[in-house]
């Protein structure tokens, strides 16, 4: 799986192989702007959950993403074993709790090289399943090797083998997150022919959506897929493109597809700043709303009946990067959008009431800074919020009820 780390690619700083990542948020809007100050910390309380140690494992547990399926929570990740040397060993692992408190470790069984290595960085629901994708970098080329994982009957997780050419060889740039839908599992990603998109509707087995003339757009075009979304009818696959050699001016794009299989582009307002989508969640009013970034600063679009409406900015990149910005995750409650992004600098969590365009940044438990095997993100099932953290010493599952 590609580094979640998104770069930007604007007229301010070099290019920093944008084609190369997915995995983030991105909306904008030259001159509208509606943000407010942060909230006092008492606005959401977050409680620290219990996670223990997966059963012979020995070493650090890393968490990376979380999701609501079959009446339970679902955390994954991997475990960093103990080693005396400095390139530590991995195992997948996976955890399940009722209260997003106290959890418990996930079966998992291995039958392949890299599916016994894989970091799972990605996790979603369809019809009370979840599936996973994972990844874990080696190989002659150091590329990471991507696993998907399946769940079993008896709720334990086992990886699924493919061919190295399902994701990766010699077109493939990145595989993205997965997203659920009451029709099964779409992954998004791209090729060297641009975006492409992995869909099933049983996880034993994903059919690869390559070179689709909707995805590839016109002679001349480039894009990049970020993450997909079930809008209730159909999919909707977010990004940004623009003509070749022009990504400094790239737009916001969207696609839509009703089996994940053939697609239409959808038309998007877009501006003379830089922007790209990188994260879409369906509202309970039946709109979307997508997440990413617009120059310098976060943004995000609504999809009504209209079509898509214009960008609202809020936050802000930061004047120095320690790892390129992007927006790592976007979560719906009852009555607020979640969006967690990274700065460049560090992750930051904000907010905004739904039918609002008033962000917030709010306080967070735990505020890694930005690098390549640091996170923050946020999941959740309407009413309760966790939120999955790592910064590099040690990681953490926070869960909050919706706010006050």
């Amino acid at each position: 799986m590609t580094d979640h780390h998104h770069p930007r690619v604007g007229s301010r700083r070099p290019r920093r192989g944008w084609m190369a990542v997915l995995v983030s948020l991105s909306v904008s809007l030259a001159g509208c702007t509606s943000e407010r100050p942060s909230t006092p910390a008492a606005d959401r309380a977050w409680v620290r959950g219990t996670v223990p140690q997966h059963p012979g494992l020995p070493g650090r547990s890393v968490f990376r993403n979380a999701t609501w399926c079959d009446d339970a929570w679902w955390l994954v990740g991997a475990v960093y074993l103990d080693e005396p040397s400095q390139t530590r060993d991995t195992r997948p692992a996976a955890w399940s709790s009722t209260d997003g408190v106290w959890w418990a470790p996930v079966t998992i069984n291995t039958t392949t090289y890299w599916g016994h290595r894989a970091i799972l960085n990605s996790i979603a629901c369809s019809r009370d399943r979840i599936a996973v994708v994972g990844a874990r970098s080696g190989g002659a080329h150091g590329n990471p090797s991507v696993t998907t994982f399946k769940q079993n009957s008896d709720r334990s997780l086992v990886d699924v083998p493919a061919v190295f050419t399902q994701y990766g060889g010699a077109t493939a740039t990145g595989v993205g997150p997965i997203a659920g839908s009451s029709e099964g599992w779409l992954i998004a990603g791209n090729r060297l022919s641009g975006p492409g998109v992995w869909v099933t509707d049983d996880p034993s087995a994903f059919t690869k959506v390559e070179g689709e003339p909707a995805l590839t757009g016109p002679t001349g075009y480039e894009a990049i897929a970020q993450s997909g979304i079930w809008d209730a009818s159909g999919w909707t696959l977010v990004g940004g493109g623009a003509q070749r050699g022009s990504m400094a001016d790239r737009d916001p794009a969207v696609w839509t597809s009703s089996d994940g299989l053939r697609w239409a582009p959808e038309d998007v307002p877009s501006s003379s700043t830089p922007e790209d989508m990188h994260r879409a969640v369906l509202l309970p009013n039946g709109h979307l709303q997508a997440v990413g970034l617009s120059g310098d600063r976060f943004a995000s679009w609504t999809r009504t009946d209209r079509g898509w409406q214009p960008a609202v900015e809020f936050g802000r990149v930061a004047g120095s990067w320690r790892g390129t910005p992007y927006v790592a995750s976007a979560a719906t409650t009852q009555d607020e959008l979640l969006a967690t992004v990274s700065t460049g600098d560090t992750y930051e969590l904000w907010g905004t009431p739904l039918g609002n365009s008033a962000w917030r940044r709010l306080p967070a438990p735990m505020r890694p800074a930005t690098a390549s095997d640091h996170t923050l993100m946020a999941a959740t099932n309407g009413d309760r919020v966790p939120l999955v953290g790592d910064d590099g010493n040690e990681s953490g599952v926070w869960t909050s009820e919706s706010r006050n």
